[in-house]
């Protein structure tokens, strides 16, 4: 299932990581979810089924993931009304339906819920009575635009793309005063928290292969760069960060914008090392993409904070 250059890298990782990596892959014909153990190096296929399957995310204990299903066989990831949101336990079983019509979803930061964008509405999913609460949008919304990519961190916090006539453009809403604040001024996407921090990382339509991965603070004046690979693979998509605010995992291609089937590999670095020491984590013709990485909880009371300075 991985190559030998992928089994490397999953034991070099494993040596610095206690935990878990699951990303959705074309290798095997159809877009299916697949898992790796750090710790052991084992690998398992979590999805069999020829609808698409993608944009998998572990819940914050590490029991869950959830991920999009496609409505029909074939829907490219750039259609937002073509997904069902499905939830399963973390070794691919008891895979079941949460909610029609959801894309982009993202766990409430208590893993009581989750939400996601419906035909430009944010809506959260109540895991445990199954009811839906609008979040922003319809009548009266207080942001102008279609909001995309939510992900909450708090209660009032919450990160999103806007897209606007010409661009799209990433910020942060305080739900409780009915204020946007954006983070850029470029056409950019793909936000998200570092976790329990004020702090967001988003993808940068420039750098050296034509996006790079940006960051701010609330409060800050400007964003600044994260990382920029140096190297061949350098058109960076897919960021999101463990909840440690250590790790930033993501995906990226030497060449082609196209997230369907382009040859994207998956890229994981320690926040604040040299932008060399990112590690390749897989290596093959395959598109593979939108990864994340559950960390195991340090045994300590001290939890580590953020290398972002």
């Amino acid at each position: 299932m991985l190559t030998v250059a992928e089994r490397d890298a999953v034991r070099q990782i494993g040596t610095r990581v206690e935990g878990r990596i699951v990303w959705s892959s074309n290798r095997g014909g159809n877009h299916d979810l697949y898992l790796v153990d750090l710790a052991t190096g084992e690998t398992h296929q979590l999805t069999d089924h020829p609808s698409v399957d993608f944009f998998s995310r572990f819940s914050p204990d590490g029991q869950q993931i959830s991920f999009l299903r496609s409505r029909r066989p074939y829907v490219s990831f750039r259609e937002r009304t073509g997904w069902d949101l499905y939830i399963m336990d973390a070794d691919g079983g008891r895979q079941r339906r949460l909610a029609r019509r959801a894309y982009h979803a993202t766990w409430t930061p208590d893993g009581s819920g989750r939400v996601f964008e419906r035909r430009g509405r944010i809506v959260r999913y109540d895991l445990a009575t199954g009811e839906e609460t609008l979040v922003h949008g319809g009548r009266g919304a207080p942001i102008k635009g279609r909001l995309e990519e939510p992900e909450m961190l708090t209660d009032s916090l919450m990160s999103v793309a806007v897209r606007r006539v010409p661009r799209e453009t990433v910020g942060v809403i305080d739900l409780a005063a009915g204020v946007y604040t954006p983070m850029s001024t470029d056409s950019d996407c793909q936000i998200t928290w570092i976790p329990g921090q004020r702090h967001v990382v988003w993808i940068a339509g420039q750098g050296h292969g034509g996006t790079r991965v940006e960051h701010r603070r609330l409060g800050d004046a400007a964003p600044e760069v994260l990382i920029d690979l140096p190297l061949e693979y350098s058109h960076e998509y897919f960021p999101h960060v463990t909840a440690d605010g250590q790790w930033l995992i993501w995906g990226a291609a030497a060449e082609g914008h196209e997230r369907d089937l382009a040859d994207y590999e998956l890229f994981v670095w320690k926040i604040g090392e040299p932008w060399d020491s990112a590690l390749r984590l897989t290596h093959s013709p395959a598109n593979d993409q939108w990864p994340d990485l559950w960390v195991a909880p340090p045994s300590t009371d001290a939890a580590p904070r953020s290398a972002v300075r």
